[in-house]
Protein backbone atom coordinates (compact mmCIF):
# COMPACT_ATOMS: atom_id res chain seq x y z
CA UNK A 1 0.00 0.00 0.00
CA UNK A 2 2.84 2.41 0.83
CA UNK A 3 4.36 1.82 -2.61
CA UNK A 4 1.16 3.02 -4.22
CA UNK A 5 1.07 6.31 -2.24
CA UNK A 6 4.81 6.99 -2.12
CA UNK A 7 4.98 9.03 -5.39
CA UNK A 8 2.05 11.19 -4.28
CA UNK A 9 3.58 11.67 -0.84
CA UNK A 10 6.93 12.68 -2.33
CA UNK A 11 5.22 15.14 -4.67
CA UNK A 12 3.32 16.74 -1.78
CA UNK A 13 6.52 17.07 0.24
CA UNK A 14 8.31 18.66 -2.73
CA UNK A 15 5.47 21.10 -3.37
CA UNK A 16 5.22 22.00 0.28
CA UNK A 17 8.85 23.03 0.28
CA UNK A 18 8.63 24.95 -2.97
CA UNK A 19 9.37 28.63 -2.69
CA UNK A 20 7.54 31.39 -4.45
CA UNK A 21 9.29 33.07 -7.35
CA UNK A 22 11.60 35.74 -5.97
CA UNK A 23 10.49 39.34 -6.00
CA UNK A 24 11.88 41.18 -9.01
CA UNK A 25 15.14 42.99 -8.42
CA UNK A 26 14.96 46.72 -8.96
CA UNK A 27 16.77 47.72 -12.14
CA UNK A 28 15.06 50.99 -13.05
CA UNK A 29 12.98 52.51 -10.26
CA UNK A 30 11.82 55.36 -12.48
CA UNK A 31 10.32 52.85 -14.94
CA UNK A 32 8.89 50.70 -12.12
CA UNK A 33 7.28 53.79 -10.64
CA UNK A 34 5.81 54.78 -14.02
CA UNK A 35 4.37 51.28 -14.48
CA UNK A 36 2.84 51.38 -11.00
CA UNK A 37 1.32 54.77 -11.75
CA UNK A 38 -0.19 53.47 -15.00
CA UNK A 39 -1.96 50.84 -12.87
CA UNK A 40 -3.01 53.55 -10.36
CA UNK A 41 -0.97 51.79 -7.68
CA UNK A 42 1.78 52.64 -5.25
CA UNK A 43 5.23 51.11 -5.78
CA UNK A 44 6.50 49.04 -2.87
CA UNK A 45 10.29 48.99 -2.63
CA UNK A 46 11.68 46.35 -0.29
CA UNK A 47 15.28 46.93 0.79
CA UNK A 48 16.80 43.62 1.76
CA UNK A 49 20.03 41.66 2.03
CA UNK A 50 20.93 38.20 0.72
CA UNK A 51 20.66 35.41 3.27
CA UNK A 52 18.76 37.69 5.65
CA UNK A 53 16.25 35.52 7.56
CA UNK A 54 14.10 38.53 8.48
CA UNK A 55 13.97 39.60 4.81
CA UNK A 56 12.86 36.11 3.83
CA UNK A 57 10.23 36.23 6.55
CA UNK A 58 8.94 39.61 5.30
CA UNK A 59 8.69 38.27 1.75
CA UNK A 60 6.93 35.12 2.89
CA UNK A 61 4.54 36.89 5.28
CA UNK A 62 3.44 39.63 2.90
CA UNK A 63 5.38 40.82 -0.13
CA UNK A 64 5.33 37.61 -2.20
CA UNK A 65 1.55 37.45 -1.88
CA UNK A 66 1.15 41.14 -2.73
CA UNK A 67 3.26 40.72 -5.86
CA UNK A 68 1.33 37.61 -6.94
CA UNK A 69 -1.86 39.65 -6.50
CA UNK A 70 -0.65 42.33 -8.91
CA UNK A 71 0.79 44.87 -6.48
CA UNK A 72 3.99 46.40 -7.93
CA UNK A 73 6.80 45.31 -5.59
CA UNK A 74 10.51 45.48 -6.34
CA UNK A 75 13.46 44.53 -4.21
CA UNK A 76 16.70 46.45 -3.71
CA UNK A 77 19.75 44.63 -2.36
CA UNK A 78 21.01 47.33 -0.02
CA UNK A 79 24.51 45.86 0.01
CA UNK A 80 24.90 45.55 -3.73
CA UNK A 81 27.05 47.56 -6.09
CA UNK A 82 25.06 46.31 -9.11
CA UNK A 83 23.88 49.24 -11.22
CA UNK A 84 20.31 50.47 -11.07
CA UNK A 85 18.42 53.66 -11.87
CA UNK A 86 16.85 55.67 -9.07
CA UNK A 87 13.43 57.34 -9.09
CA UNK A 88 14.80 60.25 -11.13
CA UNK A 89 16.53 58.00 -13.66
CA UNK A 90 20.03 58.62 -12.29
CA UNK A 91 22.58 55.81 -12.20
CA UNK A 92 23.26 54.44 -8.73
CA UNK A 93 23.45 51.10 -6.93
CA UNK A 94 21.61 49.50 -4.03
CA UNK A 95 24.23 50.43 -1.45
CA UNK A 96 24.32 54.11 -2.46
CA UNK A 97 20.55 54.34 -2.76
CA UNK A 98 20.04 52.86 0.70
CA UNK A 99 22.57 55.32 2.12
CA UNK A 100 20.93 58.30 0.35
CA UNK A 101 17.45 57.27 1.55
CA UNK A 102 18.76 56.54 5.05
CA UNK A 103 17.78 52.89 4.95
CA UNK A 104 19.98 51.27 7.56
CA UNK A 105 18.21 48.03 8.50
CA UNK A 106 16.95 45.10 6.47
CA UNK A 107 14.19 44.56 5.68
CA UNK A 108 12.81 48.05 5.13
CA UNK A 109 9.75 48.63 2.97
CA UNK A 110 9.02 51.98 1.32
CA UNK A 111 5.65 52.88 -0.18
CA UNK A 112 6.40 55.41 -2.89
CA UNK A 113 4.63 57.62 -5.39
CA UNK A 114 5.64 60.28 -7.88
CA UNK A 115 9.31 61.16 -7.80
CA UNK A 116 10.00 58.49 -5.19
CA UNK A 117 8.15 60.43 -2.48
CA UNK A 118 7.27 58.21 0.47
CA UNK A 119 3.50 58.15 0.87
CA UNK A 120 3.28 56.25 4.16
CA UNK A 121 5.68 55.61 7.03
CA UNK A 122 8.32 53.10 6.04
CA UNK A 123 8.26 49.69 7.69
CA UNK A 124 11.56 48.76 9.30
CA UNK A 125 12.08 45.17 10.36
CA UNK A 126 9.39 42.54 10.69
CA UNK A 127 8.11 43.19 14.20
CA UNK A 128 5.38 40.77 15.23
CA UNK A 129 4.95 38.16 12.49
CA UNK A 130 1.27 37.58 13.36
CA UNK A 131 0.40 41.16 12.47
CA UNK A 132 3.03 41.97 9.83
CA UNK A 133 0.89 41.44 6.72
CA UNK A 134 -1.97 43.47 8.21
CA UNK A 135 0.43 46.32 9.00
CA UNK A 136 1.92 46.20 5.49
CA UNK A 137 -1.55 46.32 3.94
CA UNK A 138 -2.55 49.16 6.24
CA UNK A 139 0.52 51.15 5.16
CA UNK A 140 -0.21 50.34 1.52
CA UNK A 141 -3.80 51.58 1.91
CA UNK A 142 -2.56 54.78 3.57
CA UNK A 143 -0.07 55.31 0.75
CA UNK A 144 -2.77 54.72 -1.89
CA UNK A 145 -5.01 57.32 -0.19
CA UNK A 146 -2.14 59.80 -0.11
CA UNK A 147 -1.40 59.19 -3.79
CA UNK A 148 -5.06 59.67 -4.66
CA UNK A 149 -5.19 63.03 -2.87
CA UNK A 150 -2.04 64.15 -4.68
CA UNK A 151 -3.52 63.44 -8.14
Amino acid sequence: MLKRWLPTLLLLIALGGARAAPLPAAADLQRSLAQAREQHKVLVVLFSLPDCPWCEQARRLSFDDLARGGQPVVQVDMGSSAPLRDFDGRATDGRALARRLRVTLAPTALFVGDGGRELAPRMVGVGTPDFYDALVRQSLARAAESAQRAR
